[in-house]
């Protein structure tokens, strides 16, 4: 690890329309949008442009400040030009995850009320549509110099509007940004109110820790309904000035093309990505990527020896980050100060603390509950029954277990609702996990606690091996031994070929303890 970064920013509310105006004025030919699969890119004077253009269409239909738009589409060019187009006016950009049940779009929708719906037609929404709230306007498809857009959508409606002159914004810093929701298909999310003035600390604060630039050119392809892509990818480009290129899903096949094709500098990772990547043998295609200074590493928790072996087969350098919908970034490495196991140090602001069971705080180096508050934290909760939460200058306790070094670095070390009580002891199964991944053969594991007549709970340990490894239980036991006290050493070890993940690409541990209940009838407690 070096400790070369330099101290983190002080960090002044600047809007949206100020940084596209600026970065327009700097290098308007400079490509700040480039959308892999429609083969089409934006510059910075072209968004400069549509966004005055979208926020005069905006004012012609009186929208204001906290205005909710909802925009339902896929990851393209026509989405981040009204991500960033509905925010530069001042209005509130509301998004939702168009792959989940009609019912629960339903809901949602009902739940923001909004006073305009954005809509690719391509969508099937007929029946939504019929009782839903707010005005419907298809938007089609976008000409990067907006001017000749002709299939009678909302684009072709901008081709007329001047593009040069700024409309006024009609935000100021507390004013409602974003609203997005948390993870779920089933249950009902967390809608999560974010300000303009939080939503611009959370950009500065991954711009920081990646030291961005105009140069960079950063890649992602996860879905832009998820507030990760929005603060780490997003709003940054605010800040660093640069480019990114998307893509509408991840492909494993593709990844390393894009990467050399388009001159990627900084790679969005997961997970779920970094663990495809060591299943697959490093070839003469992984020494072309000239151009990639390194791959960031969020959304989960990413074990020590899969970042060790990773760099190692592959030689690109991860950046480990740690935040939430509702909480900015909480934690996370400096790419001039990276601690291997710790997702890096408190995010800027962020009054990070470790609390004990009984709500005071821990001493250094023990174990306990993550707290945050600061400017990167959301301003409010969007309930089921539409009413607003205010959550700003509270204290938002994460749901996560860690640890602060003596240097200041966070490990996670768990959920604390996934503990496992055995005997009264309480162990976390990410701790397990971490021993399990330390054997050569082993792609993924999994590990939950299920009903035990005598000790509470019984530690079992699904084990995903590698591609073409040959992988038995008795192998996962003999390694545990040693690494292991007796008292954490896996109940059960069962040998499967995947794990269930969330729709984010996290690994379920809730569904992985249902199918083990369905498989073990009488094992519920």
């Amino acid at each position: 690890m070096t400790d070369s970064a330099p101290p983190p920013p002080q960090i002044g509310y600047r809007s949206v329309l100020s940084m596209i105006r600026e970065h327009a004025r700097r290098a308007p030919g400079q490509d700040c949008l480039v959308a892999i699969d429609q083969n089409t890119a934006l510059t910075w004077q072209q968004l400069y442009r549509l966004t005055n253009k979208l926020a005069a269409w905006l004012h012609a239909r009186d929208i204001g400040a906290n205005d909710r738009v909802l925009v339902l589409t896929d990851n393209s060019l026509e989405n981040l030009i009204l991500y960033f187009g509905i925010q530069r006016h001042g209005a509130t950009f509301c998004t939702v995850n168009v792959d989940i049940n009609a019912n629960h779009m339903r809901e949602i929708i009902d739940r923001l009320s909004p006073q305009i719906v954005l809509w690719h037609d391509s969508l099937d929404l007929a029946d939504i549509r019929k009782t839903a709230p707010g005005t419907w306007v298809s938007f089609g498809t976008a000409d990067p110099a907006g001017t000749s857009s002709k299939d009678g959508g909302l684009f072709e409606a901008l081709n007329e509007l001047d593009g040069d002159t700024e409309p006024e914004e009609v935000s100021a810093e507390n004013d409602a940004a974003v609203i997005c929701f948390t993870s779920g298909t089933t249950d009902r999310p967390k809608g999560v109110i974010h300000s303009f003035g939080n939503y611009n600390a959370i950009g500065a604060q991954t711009a920081y820790l990646w030291g961005l630039t105009s140069a960079d050119r950063v890649l992602e392809y996860r879905s832009f309904s998820w507030s990760s892509s929005h603060q780490i990818v997003l709003q940054p480009l605010l800040f660093g000035g640069g480019c990114v290129v998307f893509a509408p899903k991840f492909s494993f096949s593709r990844l390393f093309g894009w990467i050399r094709n388009y001159r990627i500098t900084k790679a969005i990772g997961i997970p779920t990505v970094v663990n495809m990547l060591l299943d697959r043998l490093a070839d003469e295609e992984t020494g072309s990527l000239k151009t990639l200074e390194f791959m960031s590493c969020s959304t989960a928790p990413l074990m020590e020896e899969q970042h060790r072996r990773f760099e190692q087969t592959y030689g690109i350098k991860l950046i480990q980050h740690y935040g939430m919908s509702e909480g900015g970034t909480v934690a996370g490495n400096h790419h001039l100060a990276r601690r291997i196991g710790s997702v890096g140090k408190p995010g800027i602001g962020q009054n990070l603390t470790i609390i004990n069971d009984d709500g005071t705080p821990a001493s250094q180096g023990t174990e306990g509950e993550i707290e945050i508050g600061g400017a990167q934290n959301a301003t409010a909760y969007l309930n089921p029954d539409g009413t607003v939460e205010a959550v700003r200058g509270k204290r938002l306790k994460t749901g996560d277990l860690g640890v602060l070094d003596e240097d200041g670095y966070l490990r996670v070390t768990g959920r604390a609702k996934e503990l496992i009580i055995r005997g009264g002891v309480n162990i976390a199964p990410l701790e397990i996990d971490n021993i399990v991944m330390q054997h050569g053969d082993v792609m993924e594991v999994c590990t939950i606690g299920a009903p035990d007549a005598i000790y509470g709970e019984a530690i079992i340990c699904y084990v995903v091996p590698r591609t073409g490894r040959s992988l038995t239980t008795d192998d996962i036991a003999q390694h545990c031994t040693g690494l292991l006290p007796d008292f954490k050493q896996p109940s059960e070890i069962v040998i499967v070929d995947g794990v269930a993940r969330n729709t984010r690409g996290k690994v379920d541990r809730k569904a992985m303890k249902d199918i083990w209940t369905d498989t073990h009838p009488g094992s519920t407690s």
